[in-house]
C-alpha cells in the first residue's frame, strides 16, 4: 500500500533561499508574507509555539525579543543586517511591527491555539516576550475603527460599487402580489474609478547609529511610525465621509443645529439637536461613530439636560413615571467618539461604521523598496502603502453643522 507524505517547507531551506522572490511570490497570491510562509509550513503542524516567519527567523539566529528574567537579551540590528537573507527578513519583520500597531495585536497564529503556546524561553528566541502585548504604540483613532471594509487589489485604480434602491414608494409591500414585478436592488458602478496614492514613511538610518541598538527598540521606533502614519489618514477619511469619494450621491447630508433645533443658539450644542441628529440615520442605519474637534467633543462631554427637559428615557421606573428603552439602534447604542484636528470646526462628521467606508489597498506596493533594501542598494527602510477611501454604501455618513 502506498504512504501519502505531506511536504512542507523547512525553515532552514527557506531561510538560505528568502529574498524578494518570496515576497513576489506572496504578493502574486494576494498576501503578505507571513501568511504565505504560513501557507508552506503550517503552524498546526508543529509545537514551539512560533508561526511560520518566527521559525525561519530562528534560523537565521535572530532574537527579536530581549528576555529579562534569563538575563537573554535581543540581538543588535547588526545581526539583522549582515546577509541579503536576513535584510530581506527584516522587512518583513518591520512590516510585522506596522501591523501590529494598525491592527493593535502582535501577529502570532498560536494565538488561535492557546495563549501557553506563546514561547518565552531561549529554546525559543524569536518569539514575541509576553509583555510586549501590552507595550504596542498605537494610533489615538486607529483606522480599523472606522472602515467597514478592506478590499485588497492588484491596480493603481478601483471602481466602486454602491447598492442602489429604487424609491419608498415602490418598495414598501408587505408581500410580492400574484405575477407582480419583484422589487429589484441594483448593485451600481461609481461614476469614475478612484485613484490609490502611495503613502509611507522611511526610516533613515546611519551604520553607527543602528547598529547596535536592540530589535525590541527598534520595534517601538516602527510602531509609533505606524501610529502617526495612521494619523495621517485621518484627513483622507474625514474628506470622503464628509465630500464623498468624487462618485454622486456619496457625500454626506449636512443638517444645521438651528434647524434640528429651534431653540438652539449657533456654536452651542445642546441635547435636543444631537438627538435629533442621531434619528436622523435611517433603516437599517445609525449613528455608531463620530469624529470632531476637541472643543465640540468639551461640549458633547457636558452636554447638560436642563431642569425642565430631562429625558424618560434616563428617569427610573422607582419614581412611578415607568421607563422607556429604545428599540432603534439610534438612540440605544453608545456612539464611539474620536476627537482630533483633521475634523471640521464645529461640525459632526457622524457614519455607520458597519456600512460607511471602505479601505482599498494594492497587495505588493512596496516589492521595489524589498528589492532595493534586500540588495544592499539602499540604506533606508522604506515601508510604504498604497491606497485610497471610498464610500461603502451612501446614505450611511451624515454631518451636524453645530455652528448654524
Amino acid at each position: 500500500m502506498s504512504t501519502v507524505t505531506e511536504m512542507r517547507a523547512n525553515p532552514k531551506d527557506v531561510f538560505e533561499q528568502f529574498g524578494p522572490n518570496v515576497f513576489a511570490e506572496a504578493y502574486k497570491r494576494g498576501m503578505s508574507v507571513s501568511a504565505y510562509l504560513e501557507q508552506q509550513d503550517p503552524s498546526t503542524t508543529h509545537d514551539d509555539g512560533l508561526d511560520a516567519f518566527q521559525r525561519v527567523v530562528r534560523e537565521a539566529g535572530v532574537r527579536t525579543a530581549s528576555l529579562e528574567g534569563i538575563g537573554l537579551p535581543a540581538s543588535t540590528w547588526d545581526e539583522f543586517n549582515d546577509t541579503p537573507q536576513k535584510r530581506a527578513l527584516a522587512v518583513e519583520w518591520m512590516a510585522r511591527q506596522w501591523r501590529a500597531a494598525t491592527t493593535g495585536r502582535p501577529y502570532h497564529t498560536r494565538d488561535l491555539f492557546s495563549s501557553a503556546d506563546l514561547a518565552n524561553t531561549a529554546g525559543n528566541p524569536a518569539a514575541y516576550a509576553t509583555g510586549a502585548r501590552y507595550n504596542l504604540v498605537t494610533a489615538a483613532i486607529p483606522v480599523r475603527e472606522l472602515v467597514a471594509a478592506n478590499t485588497g487589489i492588484n491596480a493603481g485604480t478601483y471602481q466602486a460599487y454602491y447598492l442602489t434602491t429604487p424609491a419608498a414608494a415602490d418598495t414598501r409591500q408587505y408581500r410580492v402580489a400574484e405575477l407582480a414585478e419583484i422589487p429589484m436592488t441594483t448593485l451600481a458602478g461609481g461614476d469614475h474609478t478612484i485613484k490609490l496614492k502611495k503613502v509611507g514613511r522611511g526610516l533613515e538610518r546611519s551604520y553607527e547609529a543602528m547598529r547596535r541598538q536592540p530589535i525590541d527598540k527598534v520595534a517601538i521606533w516602527i510602531q509609533y511610525l505606524a501610529a502617526q502614519a495612521e494619523a495621517d489618514k485621518l484627513t483622507a477619511i474625514i474628506d470622503v465621509l464628509v465630500s464623498g469619494d468624487g462618485n454622486s450621491g456619496t457625500s454626506a447630508t449636512n443638517y444645521n443645529l438651528t434647524a434640528l433645533d429651534t431653540a438652539a443658539s449657533a456654536g452651542t450644542l445642546t441635547l435636543k439637536g444631537w438627538l435629533a441628529f442621531k434619528m436622523k440615520f435611517t433603516n437599517p442605519m445609525s449613528l455608531t461613530h463620530i469624529l470632531v474637534t476637541e472643543a465640540v467633543a468639551l461640549q458633547l462631554a457636558l452636554l447638560n439636560t436642563g431642569n425642565a427637559n430631562v429625558p424618560l428615557v434616563n428617569v427610573q421606573a422607582a419614581a412611578g413615571f415607568g421607563s422607556l428603552t429604545a428599540i432603534n439602534p439610534q438612540l440605544r447604542d453608545a456612539v464611539a467618539m474620536g476627537w482630533t484636528s483633521s475634523a471640521p470646526a464645529l461640525k459632526i462628521v457622524g457614519f455607520d461604521r458597519r456600512l460607511a467606508l471602505e479601505r482599498v489597498y494594492e497587495i505588493g506596493g512596496n516589492i521595489q523598496e524589498v528589492e532595493r533594501y534586500a540588495s544592499h542598494q539602499g540604506e533606508a527602510i522604506f515601508l510604504t502603502e498604497t491606497e485610497a477611501f471610498c464610500c461603502f454604501m451612501p446614505g450611511a455618513n451624515l454631518t451636524l453643522n453645530v455652528n448654524a
